[in-house]
């Protein structure tokens, strides 16, 4: 059979290996995360997460990150830091697709008084829109982020 296909080579090397081995189903994909304009309150999945990052001014700054891993679609449309610190800046690590998930980091510079911090960050999902309130707490060597 080799000699009739040798015009062939490397197709028909995969071609008789192919039918030898055969092929199976081992894992079905998973299935792809819903866009949030499907869900019934497009914005409950976001979950609100606090941590501290290093900066230059000796102290760390406050950051917010944002995610959900069962929907994908989501926009920040603005950012206000209303009392205890300054917007330093946000950032969009979200990725669609396959495995797609949404996850957005708002770094801020606490002012030094110690007082907790108040974010309001305006949220979009196609044409849906919401303003999330958020308190930011310094805690032991992190920062807790509650929503208000």
């Amino acid at each position: 059979m080799l000699d009739r296909l040798a015009g062939l080579k490397t197709t028909a090397g995969a071609l008789i290996f192919a039918a030898h081995c055969g092929y199976g189903v081992v894992d079905p994909l998973p299935p792809s995360p819903g866009q949030c304009t499907d869900l019934a309150d497009p914005f409950a999945s976001l979950r609100a997460y606090g941590q501290a990052a290093p900066s230059d001014a000796g102290r760390s700054n406050a950051v917010i990150e944002l995610t959900s891993y069962n929907a994908v679609g989501y926009r920040i449309d603005a950012v206000r830091v209303t009392a205890g610190g300054a917007l330093l800046g946000t950032e969009d690590m979200s990725h669609d697709g396959l495995g797609g998930s949404t996850q957005f980091t708002i770094t801020i510079v606490p002012d030094g008084s110690g007082a907790d911090i108040l974010v309001d960050v305006d949220l979009g999902c196609g044409g849906a829109s919401t303003t999330k309130h958020y308190r930011v707490t310094a805690g032991n060597m992190t920062y807790v982020v509650t929503q208000i």
